[in-house]
């Protein structure tokens, strides 16, 4: 039995991103009602804010895949780039 998300051997392949179709939508969609965000602020000037995204597959919060960003839609793009690419990612395939 899988314990863990990191314990699993993935099988899905994600399309090459580009600047309109990056990972984020891609693990959205792979992920569907089992991928929830966590979102902080932790850090940065008033005008310049740092944001933390941590995926949290099925209740797991994945802080391994954490990004940081200077928007919350960069920490979750560069968090959703690592979960894609870790080889974790099973069942669900994307066709190029």
């Amino acid at each position: 039995m899988i314990s863990s998300f990191l314990d699993r051997q993935g099988n899905t392949q994600f399309r090459q991103p580009s600047p309109l179709w990056g990972y984020l939508p891609q693990i959205n969609e792979w992920g569907k009602t089992a991928l929830e965000w966590e979102i902080e602020r932790v850090g940065g000037k008033d005008h310049v804010p740092v944001f933390k995204a941590i995926p949290v597959y099925e209740g797991e919060r994945l802080e391994v895949f954490a990004g940081m960003g200077e928007s919350k839609k960069i920490a979750k793009e560069k968090a959703a780039t690592a979960m894609a690419l870790s080889g974790h990612c099973v069942s669900i395939r994307f066709c190029s």
